[in-house]
């Protein structure tokens, strides 16, 4: 079963369980201060779609197909946070999005160029809380661990708020075609092209993103700073074993994001 994108809803308002990333673990403040929550409507209706990525004082990172909700376009991002609906204390920042900056050959069928930035109304204050990760600008990832995390949905349906993460693994280019063969041709008619996607996943356990990690960064840890390595975009049958979720590759956007920070 396909599913895109990896979007649901987070909101106090409804009766719906708020679900997470699968096979994770609860992350610890200050651990991803880079981590954004993308809210949706007015600030007091607590409605979270999507995840997104600070990467610099007043641009959040994320994908193209966050953008609009069901209830209408982002709105604002919440940052500083563990817990998604923590509003009281003084490490959470709250900023308006001033203008967004969409992929202009992001196709919401095929699901190519995922990825969008979010200019926001001011400028957050670095804090231990609240600060920018960094872009990784090499393929070459060195083995190294890929860590992704969001508030989306988990293997138990747990009534749980806190930012999750997840360990993955990378899935080759054959792998993943491989995954994703059954498709639908409306969705990924090129199949995975990996100069702009990656693959990432679990073969052996139940370790994956899901419905409202999206959006959200998969990451890595070096020289004890994280590194942005993609954003969270669409998958298939969520926390299967050999069923990788697709992430849009952030070292192929990055005269795109360079263009748009510095207008």
């Amino acid at each position: 079963m396909y599913h895109s994108p990896k979007v649901t809803n987070f909101s106090t308002n409804n009766n719906t369980p708020i679900v997470m990333i699968y096979g994770g673990k609860d992350s610890e403040e200050k651990e991803f201060p880079h981590m954004a929550a993308l809210g949706y409507g007015e600030q007091s209706d607590n409605e979270f779609f999507c995840g997104g990525s600070l990467i610099l004082e007043n641009f959040v990172l994320t994908a193209a197909h966050c953008l609009v909700s069901k209830i209408g376009p982002v709105r604002y991002v919440k940052l500083g946070i563990v817990d998604l609906f923590q509003s009281s204390s003084n490490n959470v920042q709250i900023l308006n999005v001033m203008q967004t900056f969409q992929h202009e050959q992001y196709n919401s069928n095929t699901q190519y160029h995922d990825i969008a930035l979010l200019k926001l109304n001011g400028s957050v204050v670095i804090t231990d809380y609240v600060r920018p990760i960094c872009l990784f600008s090499s393929n070459n990832y060195e083995d190294r661990n890929i860590v992704a995390t969001g508030w989306g949905k988990t293997e138990n349906e747990a009534v749980s708020v806190n930012l999750q993460k997840v360990g993955l693994e990378l899935f080759t280019q054959r792998e993943c075609q491989v995954a994703y063969q059954n498709v639908p041709k409306e969705h990924l008619p090129l199949g995975i092209q990996e100069s702009i996607q990656i693959c990432a996943g679990s073969h052996s356990k139940n370790s994956d993103t899901c419905q409202g990690d999206s959006g959200g960064p998969i990451q890595i840890r070096k020289n004890n700073r994280w590194y942005l390595i993609g954003i969270t975009s669409v998958g298939l049958q969520c926390g299967i074993v050999n069923s990788p979720g697709v992430y849009t590759r952030i070292s192929a956007y990055f005269s795109w994001i360079k263009e748009r920070i510095s207008n």
